[in-house]
């Protein structure tokens, strides 16, 4: 699948269009948090992808050494593989140039109930690639998550954060200001021709379903399943409110995408994987964090 090229004058169209919105709050402000991000856009070939080829669905590529994940002792559901060196646009220089990134979930009902959701996903991290190899489906794998294989492709894209995210909560926006935001999407949304709702993308601010994906991430950091602030301890708070701005969108997922087949499992809304700034920089993705969010 073509991998697009960088688009030099897409923030720039953007950022008049956002300059005109009816702004209380000075229009900078509003600018300073676009942010870039890497869309993925999805295809589906009748050829089948190449052993390390990025792609949604199918089955994974991986050295034999490697175990498929699993938790209580039931696989868990492959989302899909990147290869680093198909992107091209990566403007802030955090991904690594090489490897195979792997995305894995867990796909029972009842663990998002009972476990914390850090252990919930897998990401897997391969650097060499002369030794992969495709799996075949491990035994009680659920059916709902054998996904249509998928080619992809990347393109450079600029958005703003969720309306709840600390970045905006930090403005202190007026009820008016905090609509206009809304417009600010739509004229992203109608500047980059998105073809889905919430989209696949790396990097850049997450687009959430359910208001931001900071706040749970920065929970799990800290050992703590989903609850409000105010029910945290004075130094719980302190940490999840500094630990959220250390933590950035490595990939999320639209489950409404008909190519790969993803709404079969019936999920809604998204799926968003975090690491820490630090880690990522380091080539670290054994610390990862993980969000679902139904629409």
């Amino acid at each position: 699948m073509k991998i697009f090229s960088f688009n030099r004058n897409l923030k720039s169209r953007i950022s008049k269009e956002i300059l005109r919105l009816p702004w209380e709050i000075h229009p900078e402000e509003i600018l300073s948090l676009l942010d870039h991000s890497i869309e993925i856009r999805t295809k589906n070939t009748k050829s089948e992808c190449k052993i390390g080829e990025s792609k949604f669905g199918g089955l994974p590529d991986l050295p034999e050494n490697i175990e498929w994940p699993t938790l209580n002792d039931i696989p868990f559901g492959f989302l899909g593989q990147i290869n680093l060196s198909e992107i091209k646009i990566d403007k802030s220089g955090l991904l690594p140039k090489k490897g195979l990134l792997l995305f894995f979930f867990s796909t029972r009902q009842e663990d998002y109930r009972d476990e914390n959701l850090k252990k919930l996903h897998k990401v897997i991290f391969i650097k060499n690639l002369q030794n992969l190899s495709s799996r075949i489906y491990p035994d009680k794998y659920d059916e709902l998550a054998k996904f249509d294989e998928s080619k992809i492709g990347f393109l450079d894209r600029f958005n703003l954060p969720s309306y709840q995210n600390y970045k905006i909560s930090k403005l202190n926006l007026s009820d008016e200001d905090e609509n206009t935001l809304f417009d600010a999407d739509d004229i992203i949304y109608e500047e980059t021709n998105s073809n889905l709702d919430i989209g696949h993308q790396v990097l850049g601010n997450p687009q959430a379903v359910q208001g931001d994906v900071h706040y749970p991430w920065s929970l799990q950091s800290i050992g703590q399943k989903l609850k409000n602030l105010s029910e945290l301890k004075e130094d719980e708070r302190k940490l999840v409110k500094r630990n959220q701005e250390n933590i950035t969108l490595l990939l999320q997922a639209d489950m409404l995408d008909d190519n790969p087949n993803f709404n079969k499992f019936g999920c809604s809304g998204a799926l968003y994987f975090g690491i820490e700034k630090d880690d990522l920089k380091n080539q670290n993705f054994n610390n990862t964090y993980f969000e679902l969010q139904n629409s």
